[in-house]
């Protein structure tokens, strides 16, 4: 049986990054994954796969050195760290492009599937990327957005633009019963600091006032610093009587379940939104990466300004209530674009010897006039 390494932000009970795993699982059956694991036991006891130390260079080299290939699945790779995570701000670029090299040079197989990337304004981090794609035999992006991030980065096109991998995992959306007026905010501690902070209190403020009852969400609760409970308390505890905490998702499927109960989502995570998405639930996106907007505007939702006027966040709020849902055309062409990305991924990991060869119909380059 053959071996991949996935490389990506498990075991940091982060529902949209466990889906990721589920994702890449699924999609290649008949393959014996590894998965990088910032909790190695609870990773391979949840998905039933191998999983290494993800800050354990030797070990990772160990996977790398027994894998036939190395797969980066989804996430923001072409990104600089925020400062919370007190590490250095090029560190995810700088182990991407060791990981990478290593394969490299041991003669396995490379992929990116489902990336997304960050504007890069560091002459250092722009050359990790340019340096990161140039090793990769494969590069799938999540978004056109990321595709600009690159270029701007120096990174030559044209670039495979497909979609996050987890929607592979998605389909009909539940049929829960709606409360007819609340609002669910999911959280992220990376989203921004003591500015955000500010401009979510207001903005809600004025909706719980407007008697809309307002349910915060941690999206990622591990006991760690990166954790998004002490905001989620401080946020409800400032909001006043018409807000209150609820629990974060056991999974994504679980986010979806819940999330069609309510009126409207105000996202900080990604994969709220695609949970929101697939549950058709109409969702405000606080862009404060690329891909919230992406994914918003795929899907004709609201995008508000992580660093705008609390009113105007408030009124798209308030407008998302009974604003338009979010297409199933618009999620069946994600699901389709992640689907294409994952046969690509196959017929590239079995050398042209998958099935999957047969169908494969490709996924649009960006930019467009590149084949015009």
């Amino acid at each position: 049986m053959p071996t991949v390494l996935a490389a990506g932000a498990f075991g940091q009970r982060n529902p949209g990054d466990e889906a990721l795993l589920s994702a890449l699982l699924a999609g290649l059956p008949g393959w014996r994954v590894i998965a990088t694991s910032a909790d190695p036991p609870a990773t391979a006891a949840a998905h039933g796969c191998q999983a290494v130390q993800a800050r354990n260079p030797a070990a990772i080299a160990r996977a790398v050195s027994r894998s036939d290939a190395v797969v980066v699945a989804g996430g923001t790779v072409f990104k600089t760290l925020h400062p919370g995570t007190r590490r250095w701000r090029s560190a995810l670029l700088r182990n991407a492009l060791a990981l990478m090299a290593a394969a490299r040079a041991m003669g396995k197989q490379r992929a990116m599937i489902g990336v997304g990337a960050d504007s890069l304004q560091a002459p250092l981090a722009r050359r990790l990327a340019r340096e990161i794609v140039r090793h990769a035999d494969l590069t799938i992006l999540r978004d056109e957005e990321s595709a600009r991030c690159l270029a701007d980065a120096g990174v030559p096109p044209p670039f495979r633009i497909g979609a996050d991998p987890v929607w592979t995992l998605l389909d009909r959306p539940p049929r829960s019963p709606r409360d007819a007026r609340a609002v669910v905010v999911a959280l992220s501690w990376l989203a921004g600091g003591w500015e955000l902070d500010e401009l979510l209190v207001a903005a809600l403020r004025g909706v719980a006032e407007a008697g809309i009852p307002v349910h915060v969400q941690p999206w990622q609760v591990n006991g760690g610093r990166e954790d998004d409970l002490e905001r989620a308390r401080s946020l409800v505890g400032r909001l006043g009587a018409n807000a209150a905490l609820i629990p974060a998702p056991g999974s994504l499927a679980d986010a979806r379940e819940l999330f069609g109960r309510y009126r409207a989502v105000v996202g900080l995570r990604f994969h709220s939104l695609v949970a929101a998405a697939s549950a058709e639930v109409p969702f405000v996106a606080i862009a404060h990466e690329p891909k919230l907007a992406a994914l918003a505007r795929r899907m004709r939702q609201a995008v508000a300004s992580s660093r705008g006027d609390p009113g105007r966040l408030a009124a798209a709020v308030l407008d998302a209530i009974d604003g338009p849902t979010p297409s199933q055309a618009a999620v069946r062409a994600e699901i389709a674009r992640a689907e294409e990305g994952q046969r690509l991924l196959r017929v590239l990991l079995s050398r042209g010897r998958s099935p999957d060869a047969n169908d494969v119909t490709g996924l649009p380059l960006w930019p467009v006039d590149w084949v015009q």
